[in-house]
């Protein structure tokens, strides 16, 4: 319980330091991010066009046409957007027990899917700071990235770029770092989901995080966002493990479950339950 007693303690720390001074006067979260304006609109977006074969090849079905896959992922759009318009909420989570669970695609596919609903627009941002991977899943390349905007030599909005996708943002973290879950917990990254968060209720973050049981980045994370959704992989999720996860997540706001490869034949990625 220390390790997670730790996380819960550093988060609480961050946010008191973002509120105020001793002198009870209003201080900026972090002096070296830049704060960006309420609005992004994804048409003024910088284009990359992310790599045919790198879409294929990672599954990414959501962002291919003729894919017949892509109807698990609009049920499952269907039913987080209903999840969200009850609860008011726009920047959620992904994550899973452990590592190959499926939760990176996951965001991805559900990224795109949510981005085709013309009622929103879409920021998918790379958290699993660990081992990030949505830039190669997309076989994108930007300019600036997650780095650049929590050290403030980049914006928010100059670090995002549309990957040739009505309505869709994405912000990549090319470069993994160790200390994943002090910067999870650190003042940047509290304004930056401060931003998201004021976006409004039109655009929707997607962020996707690390495993829950690979360190206490997530238990440090959680509390900053509204809510979660759980990735668990058929076949590859022990019964233990998914067991403590609940436990560690008790707190959290969890939106569902998505149970992923349950059926192969029925989507690349897997058959989703959400419950």
């Amino acid at each position: 319980m220390g390790r997670i007693e730790e996380a819960l303690k550093r988060s609480r720390d961050s946010n008191k330091r973002a509120i105020r001074d001793e002198n009870h006067s209003p201080v900026p979260i972090a002096e070296g991010i830049n704060t960006l304006t309420h609005n992004i609109a994804v048409s003024e977006l910088p284009v990359i066009v992310p790599d045919e074969e790198a879409l294929e090849a990672y599954r990414v079905v959501a962002a291919q046409k003729d894919a017949p896959q892509r109807s698990a992922y609009k049920v499952l759009r269907t039913r987080i957007l209903q999840r969200l318009r009850a609860s008011q909420f726009n920047v959620i989570g992904i994550t899973g027990p452990g590592p190959g669970e499926g939760k990176t695609i996951t965001a991805i596919n559900l990224a795109y899917s949510l981005a085709q609903h013309v009622s929103h627009q879409v920021i998918l941002a790379d958290l699993d700071l660990r081992r990030p991977s949505i830039h190669r899943y997309l076989g994108i390349t930007p300019r600036h990235d997650l780095g650049d905007v929590l050290d403030g030599s980049s914006t928010l909005k100059d670090a995002l770029v549309c990957p040739n996708a009505n309505r869709l943002a994405v912000l990549t973290c090319q470069t993994p770092r160790r200390d994943s879950s002090e910067i999870l917990s650190s003042p940047e990254m509290v304004e930056l989901v401060e931003q998201f968060k004021g976006l409004g209720k039109k655009t929707i973050t997607i962020l996707d995080l690390p495993p829950v049981l690979a360190g206490d980045d997530v238990i440090a994370f959680t509390p900053l966002i509204n809510a979660l959704l759980l990735v668990v992989g058929q076949a590859t999720c022990r019964r233990e493990d998914l067991i403590e996860t609940q436990e560690l997540l008790k707190d959290a706001e969890i939106l569902g479950i998505i149970l992923n490869r349950a059926q192969e034949k029925s989507a690349a990625s897997g058959y989703y339950d959400y419950y």
